[in-house]
C-alpha cells in the first residue's frame, strides 16, 4: 500500500514512530494523546464464513436479508439510519459518487455504526463496527480517561459483535 506521494505504509509507520521517539513516547502513546484531544475512536472487523454454493446462497440471503428488512435496533440502540450501498445514491465527503455495491451502512442512536458486506473474494459475510466516545467540550481526556474509554469503546463493540452474530443466525434460521 502506498500513500498518494507514493510512500510505502512501512515508511509512513517508521516516520510516525520516529516522531513518536522525538516526543519521548510510542506509537501507542502517540495515538493515547490524539484519543486524549479528540476522543476514542475504534472500530473491529469481524466475518462469518460460509463455504461452497450452500454458502454462497446463505451469503445471499443474509445480504437480501439485512437489505429487505434491517433491524430497527441494534444491541439496545435504535436504528436511525441505513444506507444501501447497491440500491442509493451516495457521495463520499468531495462530492464524488461512490459506486454501487452490495453493502449496507447502518448508524445507530448512540453513533456506533455497521457495514455488512458479502466478501468479493471469500465466502465470508464480513462486519466493520465502529464505535467512540467523545469528551464534552473543549476538554481533554486524562490518561486514566482515555484507559477507561477505550475499555469502554472495546465493550461496546464486542456487545455489538455479539448482537450481529446471533441476528445472523436468526435470519438464515
Amino acid at each position: 500500500m502506498r500513500d498518494k506521494d507514493g510512500n510505502s505504509a512501512a515508511v509512513l509507520i517508521a516516520e510516525a514512530a520516529a516522531y513518536a521517539k522525538s516526543k519521548n513516547t510510542t506509537l501507542v502513546g502517540l495515538l493515547d494523546s490524539i484519543f486524549s484531544e479528540f476522543g476514542v475512536y475504534l472500530e473491529r472487523g469481524e466475518s462469518l464464513t460460509m463455504d461452497g454454493a450452500e454458502g454462497a446462497s446463505q451469503i445471499k440471503k443474509l445480504v437480501d436479508s439485512y437489505a429487505s428488512n434491517p433491524p430497527s435496533q441494534i444491541d439496545g440502540a435504535d436504528v436511525v439510519n441505513v444506507e444501501n450501498f447497491a440500491t442509493d445514491v451516495i457521495h463520499d465527503v468531495e462530492g464524488d459518487r461512490i459506486p454501487r455495491e452490495a453493502m449496507l451502512m447502518i448508524t445507530l442512536a448512540d453513533n456506533r455504526r455497521v457495514a455488512v458486506r458479502p466478501s468479493g473474494t471469500e465466502p465470508k459475510i464480513k462486519y466493520y463496527m465502529f464505535a467512540a466516545m467523545k469528551h464534552a467540550g473543549d476538554c481533554h481526556f486524562s490518561p486514566s480517561q482515555v484507559a477507561d474509554a477505550k475499555k469502554s469503546v472495546t465493550a461496546s463493540l464486542e456487545r455489538l459483535w455479539n448482537w450481529l452474530s446471533a441476528d445472523a443466525k436468526a435470519r438464515l434460521g
